[in-house]
C-alpha cells in the first residue's frame, strides 16, 4: 500500500476506531474483497453522529483532553450551504475555480457544487475547477461509507465528489474497485490532495486563482498551523480580486492575520451562537462588518496577535508556544491586555452601572490601562484610540471614522504604537 506524506503535524482526525475500520476495509479490498465497502458501511454506522438536518459526522479523536465533531451539530449541510457555499456567490460564473481547505467528508465541496451542479451540466458554466486538500486518507475514504445527505440536488453533486474521491483513493492504491456510478462532468476538473495543506498551497501554480477558498481546519487551538499569518499570506495571493475565503472562526488572531494580508474582513453568516468570517481584497465581497467590540480587541489587545509560522513548517504545539510568549511579552507594553476585554470599555463611563456591575472588573480594568499609561476610559488617549470607530471625531483629531472594519483595526492599531511610544500629545 503506497504510504502518503502527512509529516510536518499531527492532525485532529476521527476517532481511531472508525478510522481503523476504514483501513481494515482497504486491506480487504487488496486482497480482492469485492464485498468489504458493505462491510465498512455496515461497521461505520456505530461511530456515526446524527447531525439536525438529518447529514452525519464523525467525532474527532481526543486531543488535549477534548473531543469535537467535525460538523456542527446544527447540521452539517445546513453549515456547509450557509457558511461556505451561499457566501461564496458562485452563480452565474462562466468559469469556477475552488480551493476547498481540511475538506474532510466532502461536504463543503458538495454544497458548493450544489450550486451550479445545473449550469455546470447545461453548459452556462463552461469549466469548473476545485482542489480538495484534506491530510487524512482515511478520512477521504470515509465519506464513500457515509449515508449522502438527502435531497436529489445535493444527493447528486456529492456523488460527483465522492466519485472524485474514489478515483482518487484507487490511483494511490487503497482501494481496488469502484462503487461509485456517478461520473463526472466533462467540464469539471476536481483534483484531490492527501497532505499537508501547507504544503500543497507552496506547489500551486502562480497562474492558478480561486473564486473561493473554504478554509475549515479544526479550532484555530487545535491547527493553529492553518491559520498563521504566513499561511493566510499565502492563500491570499491565490485569490482572485473579487474572491473570498470564508471560515467558520471568528478568532481574533485568525481575523488578523486576514486583514494583514491585505484582505477587507467581516462577518460571516452566523448558525448558532457566533458566525464565522469571509474576508476578500474587494469591499463589495464583505455584506457586514465586525462589531465594534471585536474591532478593538483585535486592534488594541493582545487577543489580536496572529500565528506565526515564518517557513511554514512549525507544529501546532510550537506555533501556540510562540503565541503564548508573545502576547506575555506585550501585555502592558504594547498592547492592553485582552483579560476582562479592557478595550471594549474605553470611552465608556466607569460610574455607569450599564457598562460595569463588578468592582473586580473595574478594578482589574483601570489597573491595565494604568500601565500603559493611558489613564482611565475616558481620558484623551482613550478616546484618542478608539476615535476612529465613530463618524465624528470624539478625541480632536478631526479626522472623519474610515468606513471598514479593516481600516478602523489598522487606524485604532498606528494610534496604540503612538501612545505606547510616548509619541502622544
Amino acid at each position: 500500500m503506497e504510504k502518503i506524506e502527512t509529516s510536518f503535524y499531527t492532525p485532529l482526525t476521527p476517532e481511531e476506531e472508525a478510522m481503523d475500520i476504514v483501513r481494515k476495509w482497504s486491506l480487504k479490498e487488496k486482497k480482492g474483497d469485492r464485498n468489504a465497502r458493505e462491510w465498512a458501511t455496515l461497521k461505520i454506522k456505530d461511530f456515526l453522529v446524527e447531525t439536525a438536518d438529518g447529514t452525519y459526522t464523525l467525532k474527532s479523536q481526543k486531543m488535549n483532553e477534548s473531543i469535537e465533531t467535525m460538523h456542527t451539530t446544527h447540521g452539517a449541510l445546513r453549515e456547509a450551504r450557509e457558511k461556505f457555499a451561499q457566501p461564496a456567490d458562485l452563480r452565474g460564473k462562466k468559469k469556477v475555480a475552488i480551493l476547498d481547505i481540511c475538506s474532510g467528508l466532502g461536504i463543503n465541496a458538495s454544497a458548493a457544487l450544489e450550486q451550479i451542479i445545473k449550469p455546470l451540466l447545461n453548459g452556462e458554466l463552461e469549466h469548473l475547477e476545485m482542489d480538495m486538500v484534506e491530510i487524512s486518507w482515511e478520512v477521504l475514504a470515509a465519506t464513500l461509507i457515509i449515508p449522502s445527505p438527502s435531497g436529489s440536488i445535493h444527493s447528486e453533486s456529492h456523488q460527483v465528489i465522492k466519485k472524485a474521491i474514489e478515483k482518487y483513493l484507487i490511483n494511490k492504491g487503497l482501494l481496488s474497485f469502484s462503487g461509485e456510478e456517478k461520473e463526472i462532468p466533462a467540464n469539471a476538473d476536481i483534483r484531490v490532495h492527501c497532505e499537508d495543506a501547507r504544503k500543497i498551497v507552496m506547489e500551486i501554480p502562480k497562474n492558478q486563482v480561486y473564486d473561493a477558498v473554504f478554509l475549515d481546519p479544526f479550532s484555530p487551538t487545535k491547527s493553529p498551523e492553518l491559520y498563521s499569518r504566513e499561511f493566510l499570506a499565502k492563500v491570499r495571493s491565490l485569490l482572485k480580486e473579487d474572491g473570498v475565503i470564508l471560515t467558520y472562526t471568528s478568532a481574533a488572531p485568525v481575523r488578523y492575520a486576514l486583514l494583514d494580508a491585505g484582505l477587507e474582513i467581516g462577518e460571516g453568516p452566523a448558525l448558532g451562537r457566533s458566525g464565522g468570517t469571509i474576508a476578500s481584497p474587494s469591499l463589495n465581497k464583505i455584506p457586514k462588518p465586525l462589531s465594534s467590540a471585536d474591532e478593538r480587541m483585535i486592534a488594541l489587545s493582545d487577543a489580536g496577535i496572529p500565528y506565526r509560522d515564518p517557513e511554514l513548517n512549525l507544529s501546532a504545539k510550537e506555533i501556540i508556544e510562540n503565541r503564548h510568549l508573545e502576547r506575555i511579552a506585550t501585555r502592558g507594553n504594547s498592547k492592553i491586555a485582552s483579560t476582562v476585554k479592557t478595550p471594549v470599555y474605553l470611552a465608556n463611563d466607569l460610574d455607569d452601572e450599564r457598562n460595569f456591575d463588578d468592582e473586580r472588573i473595574k478594578r482589574r480594568v483601570l489597573k491595565h490601562l494604568e500601565s500603559l499609561s493611558i489613564g482611565d476610559l475616558n481620558s484623551s488617549k482613550s478616546r484618542f484610540l478608539v476615535c476612529p470607530q465613530f463618524s465624528n471625531c470624539i478625541c480632536c483629531c478631526g479626522q472623519k471614522g474610515p468606513s471598514t472594519s479593516r481600516a478602523r483595526i489598522k487606524e485604532m492599531e498606528k494610534r496604540l504604537k503612538i501612545v505606547t511610544d510616548g509619541n502622544f500629545k
